[in-house]
């Protein structure tokens, strides 16, 4: 067999592996309408204020992740991923972290995609960075682009 298609062949099959491994959690975030449940096994637990919870938090540098199971209950999360090689990320990035630690209702949570080849790109379907995915209090998915909304950043900062 051509030494070609026995690598793409097993590559396929790697990637097939992959995906089928994510949990079905990951596939309600694709699905981008579905709420998700930030309550489910918390019964009795105290209500979060502004103050105990990371505002600002890196929660992959290349490694695979469900996002949706970092999602602050109660609070905007805004899932930026980035690169430490891309300038625009360089100059956003800082401004971002400034906003999550001067609003109160915002978490922040950064991931590093390392470069281009990453499953991350692939699997949330980048076309650039930066890039965000933005999801409510509630827990309901917003938006996704390269850049938060002017009504997005409305509701976050109180503004008019």
């Amino acid at each position: 067999m051509n030494r070609h298609i026995v690598i793409i062949k097993y590559s396929l099959v790697f990637t097939l592996s992959l995906v089928l491994s994510i949990s079905f959690e990951t596939f309600v975030f694709a699905a981008g309408s579905e709420a998700v449940n930030l309550n489910a096994g918390d019964a009795g637990e105290a209500e979060t204020n502004s103050y105990d919870y990371d505002k600002v938090k890196i929660i992959s540098r290349g490694k695979l992740i469900n996002i949706v199971k970092h999602i602050e209950p109660g609070k905007y999360t805004a899932f930026m991923f980035y690169a430490d090689w891309c300038a625009p990320c360089k100059t956003l990035k800082p401004r971002m972290e400034q906003l999550a630690e001067s609003v109160d209702n915002l978490a922040l949570r950064e991931i590093d995609i390392i470069n281009w080849e990453n499953p991350l790109v692939t699997y949330y379907n980048l076309p650039s960075v930066p890039y965000f995915i933005i999801y409510g209090p509630d827990g309901r998915f917003l938006e996704s682009g390269s850049a938060i909304t002017d009504q997005t950043l409305k509701e976050l900062t109180g503004g008019d």
